[in-house]
C-alpha cells in the first residue's frame, strides 16, 4: 500500500510537471478565424466580383497585403475614389507593363510610384507605409501625393475610375488599426469572402457571380517561447527529467520495502557503526541506543 500511495504521488507531481511546461512553452492552437469560416491562402475575382471595406485610408496609413492581378495590364488590386472629382488613391497593374504602381491622386494631379517586380500572376508581398511603396520588402520610394480628405470608401478588386471589377487574386489584407480581412469560406452555405478580424464583419461580393476560393490554410503548431529547435532540446531534456525522476521512485520504493522488512524482523546493528561500504538508516531509542539499519542500493 506504501508502494502505490508514493508511487501516485510521485507520479502526480511528474504528471503537473508536464502540464504547466506545456501550458508555458507550447501555444495552442487557436484558429484565425471564430467557428463557423475556413481561412483561405486567398480569394480570387474573375472581373466581376468585388469588396467595399467600408473604410477611408489616408496617406498616413499602413497598408499590409499580399495580392496578384490575374487580368490585363491596367487591372487593379484595389482603389479608393476618382481621380477627376475626389481624392484617389490606388494599386494596380501599369498599362504600358505588368509592373506593380502605386498612386496617390489628387484631382487632375498624379503621384505614381511603379516598382521593376510583375504583379500579374505572382503574388507580391506589398507594403506602403508613409507614402512609400515596398514590394517583397524592397523600396520602390515614395509619392508626394496627399490624400487628407477622401470622401469615397476604399474598395478591393475594384477600378473606381471606370466602376469595374478587376480580375487579381488578395490574401490577407490589412490597414493597420483600421481593418484586418482574411480570405474565408462561410461554411453555413460556402460563400466566400472576407473575415475582418477587427470588427467580426464578414465582407461578401458586391458585384455578380462568386468568388473563387484559394487554398485552405493548413494549421501548424508555432512555439511561442522558443525556435523549433529550441523546442525539440527542452523536449528532450524533459524525457531525460521524467527518466531521472521514475529513478529516484523507483529506488526510494525499494530503500523503504527494505527498511519495512529490516524493521518488522528487528534485524539491528545495535551499538555499531555503519559499515564504510554501506548507507545505514539510524534509529536510536530513547535512550539514545543507536541502532543501524543497512540500505542496499538497488
Amino acid at each position: 500500500m506504501q508502494k502505490k500511495h508514493m508511487f501516485l504521488r510521485v507520479f502526480s507531481k511528474i504528471t503537473i510537471f508536464a502540464c504547466v511546461f506545456c501550458a508555458f512553452f507550447i501555444s495552442p492552437v487557436f484558429a484565425t478565424l471564430p467557428a463557423g469560416y475556413t481561412e483561405l491562402e486567398y480569394i480570387e475575382s474573375t472581373g466581376t466580383q468585388w469588396i467595399d471595406t467600408g473604410i477611408k485610408v489616408l496617406d498616413s496609413d499602413e497598408i499590409i497585403t499580399r495580392a496578384s492581378v490575374t487580368g490585363t495590364p491596367g487591372s487593379f488590386v484595389f482603389s479608393q475614389g476618382h481621380y477627376n472629382d475626389n481624392q484617389a488613391f490606388q494599386v494596380s497593374c501599369s498599362s504600358a507593363t505588368t509592373n506593380a504602381q502605386f498612386d496617390i491622386q489628387t484631382y487632375t494631379n498624379s503621384y505614381r510610384v511603379s516598382s521593376n517586380l510583375t504583379i500579374k500572376n505572382t503574388f507580391r508581398d506589398i507594403h506602403i507605409k508613409n507614402k512609400e511603396f515596398f514590394v517583397d520588402g524592397v523600396s520602390f520610394g515614395s509619392s508626394i501625393g496627399t490624400l487628407t480628405n477622401p470622401t469615397e470608401n476604399l474598395k478591393l478588386f475594384y477600378k473606381r475610375s471606370t466602376n469595374e471589377a478587376q480580375a487579381a487574386q488578395i490574401g490577407i489584407f490589412e490597414v493597420v488599426g483600421k481593418i484586418k480581412l482574411v480570405p474565408a469560406k462561410r461554411i453555413s452555405d460556402s460563400v466566400i469572402g472576407m473575415y475582418d478580424t477587427v470588427s467580426g464583419q464578414f465582407f461578401t461580393n458586391q458585384g455578380t457571380g462568386s468568388f473563387i476560393a484559394g487554398p485552405v490554410v493548413e494549421i501548424k503548431i508555432a512555439t511561442t517561447k522558443m525556435v523549433d529547435e529550441e523546442f525539440a532540446a527542452a523536449e528532450a531534456n524533459l524525457a531525460a527529467t521524467v527518466q531521472t525522476i521514475e529513478s529516484v521512485v523507483s529506488r526510494t520504493i525499494t530503500q523503504t520495502e527494505q527498511i519495512a522488512t529490516l524493521q518488522a524482523e528487528k534485524q539491528t546493528r545495535p551499538d555499531e557503526t555503519c559499515p564504510a561500504n554501506m548507507k545505514c538508516l539510524l534509529v536510536q531509542d530513547e535512550d539514545g541506543t543507536p541502532h543501524w539499519y543497512p540500505i542496499i542500493e538497488p
